[in-house]
């Protein structure tokens, strides 16, 4: 139960990071491969704003989540926008060397030094007690679970019940009818990525007390978030949550039978089996194309 426990926790940061990359991808069909890198430099400037310039915690959290929110919006319209009707692997391309451009700008201002967040919440682990059992949970990893479950009952509602959410879901649909409805896609495409960018910045800033701030902070994150959606279905919000919390479980089991060198690899292999066996994922739906 304890590692059950441990694994929902980290499976609540993969299926944070899942849902963004699915947001985005659903939205502009764009697989952002610096999706990590732009959370990294996101936690630097919450860290810079807590630790350099005096801001209360909750404000600089505050200050890099607006600052990643900023940083996908502008992305999407001066770097990709200007492209997305010429050539799909040219934007592929510029996420890459953003990717490149974020690490060597966070190397050039903060150096190799690995820097730490508090945690956002501190105090005694709650106890819980089932007889012959004790469940230790963290007042971190509790709120960990509370965020997580707050954006995505919050993520679906928005999606589902407002003007601007019908608007995503009918751009991810088809970009032309959109468009002929009056729907501004360029704005749509900016809320998504600005979205999707928040919640990489949320998980990178919630990992941050434990795996410290470094210029390669999210690198696994993203790869466990990719394979989240991935295992849930890359066309499936849902998916994204249910593969995240399963990855999670997994990784945490395999950590403790078997070697905690594993986590990773165990994340690849599931990404080879899956696509092998049901490329849709476990929530996907398998797509049917005339020849």
């Amino acid at each position: 139960m304890q590692q059950l426990i441990l694994g929902l926790r980290d499976g609540s940061l993969f299926a944070l990071v899942a849902l963004g990359l699915v947001i985005i991808h659903r939205t502009t069909g764009v697989l952002n491969f610096a999706y990590g890198h732009m959370g990294m430099f996101a936690a630097y400037i919450t860290f810079s704003c807590y630790a350099f310039f005096g801001f209360p915690l909750l404000l600089a959290i505050l200050t890099g989540l607006l600052f990643a929110v900023v940083l996908g919006m502008l992305t999407e319209k001066f770097l990709l926008r200007p492209i997305r009707n010429l050539s799909h692997s040219a934007m592929l391309i510029i996420t890459l060397g953003m990717l490149m451009t974020l690490e060597g700008t966070a190397l050039w201002i903060w150096k190799q030094d690995t820097r730490q967040l508090p945690n956002l919440i501190s105090g005694k682990p709650l106890i819980v007690n089932l007889g012959e059992v004790f469940l230790v949970i963290t007042r971190q990893d509790l709120l960990i679970f509370i965020l997580t479950a707050v954006i995505v009952f919050g993520t679906f509602f928005y999606l589902k019940y407002t003007k601007v959410g019908l608007a995503v879901r009918a751009s991810s649909q088809h970009e032309e009818a959109a468009k002929l409805m009056g729907i501004p896609v360029g704005g749509v495409y900016g809320f998504a990525w600005g979205f999707g960018t928040a919640l990489s910045a949320l998980a990178a800033i919630l990992a941050a007390p434990k795996t410290y701030v470094h210029p390669n902070m999210m690198l696994n994150l993203q790869i466990q978030g990719l394979t989240a959606a991935v295992l849930g279905g890359f066309d499936s919000l849902p998916g994204a949550i249910v593969g995240g919390l399963l990855l999670g479980v997994i990784e945490q089991y395999v950590g403790e039978w078997i070697s905690a060198d594993l986590k990773l690899a165990v994340a690849l292999i599931i990404i080879i089996i899956l696509l092998l066996i049901k490329p849709s994922g476990i929530l996907g739906k398998s797509s049917k194309r005339r020849v």
